[in-house]
């Protein structure tokens, strides 16, 4: 079925949806968040049990690298894709309230495992579920907040992730060092299936397009073939496809090692590393807001700031991570992850919202799962892959610690290519804005 992107389409909100209470907005928000809560706190309580993870199992960190980053990142990017022409298609509603409920299910599966193969097939499964997560909350952000918003709605969406991550972590480490670390996989992952029905049961299919007011779009859906090919067209969206997967392979592989480093570099306790972690944590989460709240001032005197935000956080961050692995003292240490994350994080929403600027509404959650693809298979995947990789071949050398050290270290300089990836993108934006 062909489409037609030289026709211009006048979409007039139906004032009886959803989409203009202003509380009920507030309230599916607060639910995307919750699911955003959870999405990051299920895929990142691996992280902090990978020490006893590999005593317990026998492992080596290239095992641990490709539980933590490949297994998920792989089933994760893939399948978002097709599950995106889904959320264009069908119900985002449906779609969400099963994935959460897949992912949640299958992390409390990690906790029952008895060796490597088991393992893998769980993370796996945890990929599989979240995969149908971010273009379909993407995409009804897009359709339930006007443009103007919509980097103050992801940037939430981003906060409860960073949240997740916070309480996600304290919780695994108090629960693995009390009972160990398969209860630690059960307790965190089960709640969310809680959430998918609450899901399924309160919040409302929003209209696709219906707040747009001109907008270059197709009356139909449109294909796969065409959906890339228009996307690839712009300049803009390539840059923002690297500069999200550069961005994601550094931060992903910090977060999935930063607590094996700390235990094995500094002798922390699994409860220590999670609270310090979690406390550190709240950088990023105060980053995200309060970048969310900067951008809108920003972006109205110019839309580039979308991306030169992003760019300039990115580029700021690096000094501060790396000083997380040089200094000497654990609390240093922290203190340091927490001044790179909250940098860093100030330019999340307005970067991931970005790409919504460069595509139709029949086309977001394509362009999200392209995206989240990309970020996933050489970002989250190939990130703790690689560190792990290069710390098994650093160790035999300069000993267990040192190696993990260095390794994260040279992954941390990447962050600068992504940075100059953003303001590439940003000298097209005007050109190829198409909302």
């Amino acid at each position: 079925m062909t489409a037609s992107y030289s026709q211009t389409l006048i979409a007039t909100p139906d004032i009886e949806t959803a989409t203009n209470n202003r509380a009920y907005t507030g309230y599916v928000l607060a639910i995307l968040g919750l699911i955003s809560f959870f999405n990051y706190a299920d895929r990142m309580v691996l992280s902090i049990l990978l020490q006893p993870i590999k005593t317990d199992l026998g492992l080596s960190d290239t095992q641990l690298g490709l539980l933590s980053g490949l297994a998920f990142a792989l089933f994760y990017g893939s399948l978002g894709i097709p599950l995106a022409r889904l959320a264009d298609r069908k119900s985002r509603v449906v779609l969400l309230t099963g994935a959460i409920t897949v992912w949640s299910l299958m992390t409390a599966l990690c906790g029952l495992v008895q060796n490597f193969v088991q393992l893998l097939l769980a993370r796996i499964g945890v990929g599989v579920g979240e995969a149908g997560c971010v273009p379909a909350s993407h995409s009804m952000v897009g359709d339930y907040f006007p443009k103007e918003r919509r980097a103050f709605a992801i940037g939430i969406l981003q906060a409860s992730g960073s949240l997740g991550v916070i309480l996600g972590l304290m919780a695994a480490g108090a629960i693995a060092d009390q009972w160990g670390w398969r209860w630690a996989f059960v307790l965190v992952g089960l709640p969310g299936i809680a959430v998918g029905l609450v899901t399924y049961l309160t919040v409302r299919e929003p209209t696709r397009g219906g707040l747009e007011t001109t907008v270059t779009a197709s009356t139909t859906p449109i294909n796969w073939r065409q959906a890339v090919t228009t996307l690839f067209s712009r300049s803009t969206y390539v840059h923002l496809v690297i500069a999200l997967s550069l961005g994601t392979f550094t931060l992903y592989g910090i977060m999935q090692w930063v607590p094996t480093f700390l235990v094995r570099s500094h002798g922390l306790s699994l409860t220590e590393v999670g609270t310090l972690v979690g406390m550190a944590g709240i950088g990023g989460l105060i980053g995200v807001i309060a970048g969310s709240l900067l951008a809108p001032t920003l972006i109205a005197r110019d839309a580039r700031w979308e991306l030169w935000l992003p760019a300039l956080a990115f580029a700021a961050s690096v000094p501060f991570y790396v000083m997380v692995f040089i200094l000497a003292s654990p609390v240093s240490a922290i203190w340091a992850l927490f001044a790179a994350g909250f940098v860093a994080a100030f330019g999340t929403g307005p970067g991931l919202a970005s790409i919504q600027a460069v595509s139709e509404p029949n086309l977001r959650a394509t362009a999200v799962a392209i995206v989240m693809f990309s970020s996933a298979l050489f970002g989250q995947g190939a990130g703790p892959f690689l560190v792990g990789l290069l710390s098994d071949g650093l160790m035999p050398t300069y000993g267990e610690g040192l190696a993990l050290r260095i390794a994260l270290i040279c992954s941390t300089l990447l962050i600068f290519w992504a940075a100059l990836h953003f303001v590439l993108a940003a000298r097209t934006l005007r050109r190829e804005r198409v909302n």
